[in-house]
């Protein structure tokens, strides 16, 4: 059983301080993170200077005590982190910057109150421990008071990217964000309320100046800035040699028994000068204030995630060649008895953790959790790579025996060997069974299935695959030592596992499994929204709480139009009362935000569209009218021009209307939409288009210009290729084929297969080849209609290049529509309709089903998919299991493609 990490609830203290409280009385609210506290008399501010006291997870009892009773003597308003967990969570390394620390929140009145309370909290919490809190200035040096300008309640809006947030008002009356940055950075019209200078812009940090640490040490660069500290690349003035420096920050990071950031780094640095030969040399440990540094030796090279990524990305469709993963696995044995014969456990053997040389050979770096078996530690662990006894050991406790490296080695060499997600989504254990799959499997059971899929034709999987299953053994005891890895690495390849049926045998998913995997998918959706509440549909994943709760992406129109279409192909338990809860839900709330946006994923275009499409399933006349007013409410000229945020995605959702309904209001709104994208359009003197957002639009997309589906030249072409179709608008259709050649010329053709840089700036530090957003899923998406349009065989190969590419990448990817294996298998399937019945494209769309299966989890006795990350299951379109079921509906089914609009062309 786990070490509670509540000992002393947080919640029953501040009950106990409002027992003696004097005053008018109290409101005390609780969310998921924050327990607000709140005088009945408080005024309810926009903005202003308030002030943020930080703790440790040992101190924070204290500090709650001390403040607390200074602010409810006061009567001030606060909140505070409810519970331990969430103050380890504000203290630790993977907090946001500008988050981190912050454990009390004060709200006064005016300035004056907060003047004269701030010496008195920092009186208060004198002398106890507590991070910096990077975004505010400190009262003083040292304090755990810290101020800074910005929102009480603020003013809530919807941005033009779609997303809910509280803005300060400027005095003109201008709303701006409220620049979390890790830096004192307030507003430029606000004044100090103590001496001290006017901070930093939030816009853009300064240059920064050379720093020099430690007398000696260059800073070239910054690789990494957590909240733990940065890690930067520098010279070693003494000798000229490049090295890595780490930085810890104080009360960061920290557990009762390891202390903060600083002793884990003392800790790492006595780690690597144990494991000397296999890890970075030391080169020096030194303070600097409050903060530790580590310099190490830079290692050329790239971490193993990379390289895996790399060499899979320039892989035939066989995936990494048998004798490099044999020749990874040999190292990686030897890298992990390296360890062990030092008495050591590493306890964190991941991809990110291990450096490929530039000539091959491997080596360790982050040391920091490698510890003698049976020492006391915090459990830590990278999701994916945990033996299961370390998952279900105490929080805190001796730390797990070398088996537990061994496990981490199987899931990694399982990296290796299949390119994807270590991380499998979590089973809820039921009594229900399936043939090969059973709810609360064991994580052999789940590999078994996984390697019978991959190693269909990746002969690197199948060669693999005994070690891996015999390394990940759920009991430490069953587990293969080193010996018997290496051992069976020097023996022939065996066998293939056998797959489960004539399906599997050629990587595709078999219909009996398709059909449960759809079915199963559908009845958690039912399930799942049979008890969502209130003003949120859907509300499982930290983008739904802050997206509009009815557009696609995220919202209930996207989870509405695929139970639409199931409930017309499917027999389901209470789908069709479902379908007309949703319906009624988005019915009575399709204006109910501060402003309509346009976008057909991120606005209300795809509100529309999807509640006119329920009201005709509904046969419901006036929803029907309904959502045709609301449409016809929308802006179609818009700054931004894309699918997803702007005027195409209007357009979109417009010209479907047109022909569902033959209003002219909606042919009109088809033609602003046209006419729009003709201005708007930049034309290069190659002759190359795009549609850039201005720089000076307020949104996070300001001056960007993409070649993809969802931002850029692919998806606003696809609209003017259907519009010119239902039209005959000639202007549209040229525009649509220059996009066409734009696109030509701007692909990268490698080996068969072809993607396209995620902006035409080039490539970025994302990688984005595979998918509908950015990638060749969603280029392709337009070209094989542009194909179809015209018959230019250019098209038809550079889709099927396209298609290639989305192949390859089926096993590196996540599950969703967006960045994932639903988007990347819609466009197998627009291609697979577009051509002669013997191609290849709607197997492969059934080996992308196989993937999703592969990687399912149970819940209460179904198959369903997790998100792109694999470890949460939301509900939503974009990223969660709607758009996996979507996909599945299509496949095993047929139908259009999910919200485009491909009409015929018009007599």
């Amino acid at each position: 059983m786990r070490a509670s990490l509540d000992p002393l609830p947080l919640r029953e203290l501040l009950a106990l301080l409002l027992a003696g409280a004097s005053g008018d009385g109290w409101q005390v609210r609780e969310d998921d993170h924050w327990c607000h506290v709140t005088p009945r008399s408080h005024p309810a501010r926009v903005q202003g200077w308030k002030l943020h006291i930080s703790a440790t997870w040992l101190s924070a009892p204290t500090v709650l005590h001390r403040a607390a009773q200074v602010l409810l003597g006061r009567s001030c308003a606060f909140k505070f982190a409810g519970s331990m967990r969430r103050v380890i969570e504000l203290t630790s390394k993977n907090a946001e910057r500008s988050q981190a620390g912050k454990f009390i929140t004060v709200y006064p009145r005016d300035d004056e109150e907060l003047r004269a309370l701030a010496p008195i909290l920092d009186q208060a919490t004198a002398g106890l421990p507590g991070p910096a809190v990077l975004s505010d200035r400190p009262v003083r040096p040292g304090s755990l008071v810290h101020y800074r300008y910005g929102t009480f309640h603020g003013v809530p809006v919807l941005t033009n990217d779609g997303w809910f947030e509280s803005r300060l008002e400027a005095p003109d009356g201008a709303l701006v964000a409220d620049a979390r940055r890790p830096w004192f950075s307030p507003p430029p019209w606000t004044t100090l309320p103590f001496e001290g200078s006017p901070g930093r812009s939030a816009d853009r940090p300064a240059k920064p100046r050379p720093v020099l640490l430690d007398g000696r040490f260059r800073v070239a660069k910054a690789l990494t800035q957590t909240a733990r500290g940065g890690v930067y690349r520098a010279v070693d003035q003494q000798t000229g040699a490049r090295v890595v420096v780490k930085q810890a920050r104080a009360h960061i990071s920290g557990l009762s028994h390891v202390g903060d950031a600083r002793d884990a780094l003392r800790h790492e640095a006595e780690m690597l000068s144990r494991l000397a030969g296999v890890a970075p040399a030391v080169v020096a440990l030194f303070e600097q204030g409050d903060r530790l540094f580590l310099a190490v030796e830079e290692l050329t090279g790239q971490p193993l995630r990379g390289w895996v990524r790399a060499r899979w990305q320039a892989a035939p469709d066989t995936g990494l060649p048998t004798d490099e993963a044999v020749a990874i696995g040999r190292q990686l044995a030897n890298l992990v008895e390296t360890v062990h014969q030092q008495g050591l456990v590493f306890r964190d053997l991941t991809p990110g953790n291990v450096m490929v040389a530039d000539g091959g050979e491997l080596r360790l770096i982050d040391a920091e959790l490698a510890t003698p078996p049976g020492t006391w530690v915090a459990q830590a662990h990278t999701p994916g790579f945990a033996a299961p006894e370390v998952l279900a050991g105490p929080a805190v406790g001796p730390a797990p025996g070398p088996a537990a490296d061994h496990f981490a080695l199987g899931v990694l060499l399982c990296h290796i060997v299949t390119g994807g997600p270590a991380a499998l989504p979590p089973d809820t254990p039921t009594s229900v069974t399936d043939g090969d799959t059973a709810a609360g499997r064991s994580i052999t059971d789940r590999l078994t299935l996984l390697l019978r899929y991959a190693a269909v034709d990746n002969p690197a999987a199948a060669r693999l695959a005994p070690a891996i299953l015999g390394l990940t053994a759920a009991d430490p005891a069953q587990r293969w030592d080193l010996d018997r890895l290496r051992g069976h690495l020097s023996e022939p390849a065996p066998a293939a596992p056998a797959p489960a049926d004539g399906a599997a045998a050629a990587g595709r998913l078999c219909p009996d499994r398709q059909a449960q995997l759809l079915t199963d998918g559908v009845a958690h959706l039912v399930t799942a929204l049979a008890a969502a509440p209130g003003e949120r549909l859907i509300r499982n994943s930290p983008q739904v709480a802050r997206a509009d709760p009815g557009n696609v992406q995220y919202g209930a129109a996207g989870v509405l139009g695929v139970l639409v279409r199931a409930n017309e192909l499917l027999d389901a338990a209470d789908l069709a009362t479902t379908v007309t809860r949703v319906a009624r839900w988005l019915d009575a709330r399709r204006t109910a935000v501060p402003k309509l946006l346009p976008g057909l994923y991120f606005g209300r275009s795809g509100t529309a569209w999807a509640l006119h499409t329920a009201a005709r399933h509904l046969t419901d006349e006036a929803m029907a009218e309904r959502a045709l007013e609301l449409a016809a409410a929308i802006p179609v000229e818009w700054p931004n021009c894309d699918i997803t945020h702007g005027t195409a995605g209007a357009g979109m959702a417009s010209l479907q209307l047109w022909t569902q309904t033959k209003e002219p209001a909606f042919r009109a709104r088809v033609d602003t939409a046209v006419d729009h994208l003709l201005e708007r359009v930049e034309v290069s003197t190659d002759g190359d288009v795009c549609w850039r957002v201005p720089a000076d639009f307020d949104s996070r997309l300001a001056g960007a210009a993409s070649y993809g589906f969802a931002h850029g030249v692919a998806g606003i072409a696809t609209f003017l290729l259907a519009a010119a179709r239902a039209t005959g608008r000639a202007d549209a259709r040229t525009l649509a084929v220059q996009a066409g050649q734009t696109l030509v010329r701007a692909a990268v053709r490698r080996a068969g297969a072809a993607y396209w840089p995620n902006e035409l700036t080039g490539p970025t530090d994302a990688d984005l080849r595979y998918h509908w957003c950015h990638g060749a899923s969603g280029v392709g998406t337009f070209l094989v209609r542009l194909w179809r349009e015209t018959g230019e065989e250019t098209y038809r190969e550079l889709a099927h290049e396209a298609a290639v590419m989305v192949r390859r990448g089926r096993w590196l990817v996540g599950t969703s529509y967006c960045h994932g294996l639903a988007g990347d298998g819609e466009f197998l399937l627009d291609l697979a309709a577009a051509s002669d019945p013997g191609a290849p494209y709607h197997g492969w769309a059934a080996e992308s089903a196989a993937c999703l299966y592969a990687r399912h989890a149970r819940r209460d006795g179904r198959m369903v998919v997790s998100d792109e990350l694999t470890t949460r299951l939301p509900l939503d379109f974009g990223t969660g299991l709607a758009g996996v079921v979507g996909f599945l509906l299509r496949l095993r089914h047929g139908g259009p493609r999910w919200w485009l609009c491909d009409v015929p062309e018009q007599p």
